[in-house]
């Protein structure tokens, strides 16, 4: 049979020849053209950023400032976490489970935790493969059912849980979470957080990006501390991610409104650091080479900051700790 279907009824053999050589170079230039789409459309692929499911994306609220996130099941693989994990014993979970056929270790996927700076909804992606047992364990245990649009909320006190369909259940404060599902409003923050969360590595087990600039813990606007408040909330954007491959890797960055701040922050940095390392008991020497593991880096409005601990460091405070560790 002809190549590519073609018919080479010539009246020549050198004819023929001539065709054939033609047909197969057009041949081998189209699959060269369609292995280079491929590999180009791969390409781009591997070299993109964080990108979340629509089915978490759709529950992010509108006001977002703050969004982590935690592979949960690419965390449980990881070395870091069968050696923390090895020899625990959760009873309550292991009671949860038989209660609600639901084990948090096998069916959960990912964790997605949003907030408005104020307050914060819990998104998560797995296998619920029975949400209507799981509402009605709710109910026997006081909750009751409040209906916002067309999603059934069972809350209690003051907290709120909601199981979208088999896979994506939220959990929040009321009101909050009914803001979740009912998504309304300007959503130009939530649409700024995605967009540096895009820019994160994609191989990373736990992320998280912050902009606008508020302080991460109450601080008083008068004193010595209020300087350190006023740096915190001068962060316009804090990207941070953590490898759990082999150790511990945490790479954070700061971006603050001026380089007078940046520099301050970087500086602050350097001297908790610092006084970390003059207190370190002197029956601890590795502690110092933990220290010695924190790299910080300025440049202009830029602060960097790289953690690394590596296998054989996690061992030591697991043994400094009183925990057992597990035989290699």
């Amino acid at each position: 049979m002809a190549p590519c279907g073609a018919d080479f009824s010539l009246p020549s053999r050198l004819e023929q020849s001539a065709a054939l050589q033609a047909i197969s170079l057009s041949c081998i230039l189209a699959i060269s053209c369609a292995l280079v789409a491929l590999t180009s459309c791969k390409s781009s692929q591997s070299e993109k950023g964080i990108v979340l499911s629509r089915s978490i994306e759709d529950f992010i609220p509108h006001d977002t400032v703050v969004l982590v996130g935690a592979r949960i099941a690419k965390i449980q693989a990881t070395p870091v976490y069968q050696k923390l994990s090895a020899g625990s014993n959760f009873k309550e979970l292991d009671d949860f489970v038989k209660r609600t056929r639901l084990d948090p270790r096998k069916d959960i996927d990912e964790v997605v935790f949003a907030s408005n700076g104020k307050d914060g909804v819990l998104i998560v992606r797995g296998r619920f493969e029975d949400p209507k047992n799981l509402e009605s364990l709710l109910e026997k245990e006081g909750a009751r059912r409040v209906t916002a649009g067309n999603r059934t909320i069972l809350t209690k006190d003051e907290a709120g849980v909601v199981f979208i369909d088999k896979t994506i259940a939220l959990a929040a404060k009321m009101p909050y979470l009914e803001s979740a599902i009912t998504p309304k409003g300007d959503d130009n923050s939530k649409r700024g957080v995605l967009h540096q969360v895009a820019d994160l590595p994609q191989d990373k087990h736990i992320w998280g990006v912050a902009i606008g600039g508020f302080a991460p813990i109450p601080l008083p606007q008068t004193g010595n501390l209020a300087n350190l408040n006023r740096i915190f909330r001068s962060l316009e954007t804090v990207t941070m991610t953590l490898d759990m491959q082999n150790g511990l890797n945490l790479d954070a960055m700061g971006e603050c409104g001026d380089e007078k701040d940046a520099k301050q922050l970087h500086d602050m940095l350097r001297a908790l650091i610092g006084f970390g390392r003059l207190s370190t008991p002197t029956d601890k020497p590795e502690m110092l080479r933990f220290f010695d593991k924190i790299k910080i880096d300025h440049a202009k409005r830029k602060v960097e900051l790289n953690a690394d601990v590596p296998m054989d460091m996690i061992d030591y405070f697991l043994s400094i700790t009183g925990q057992k560790r597990p035989a290699a």
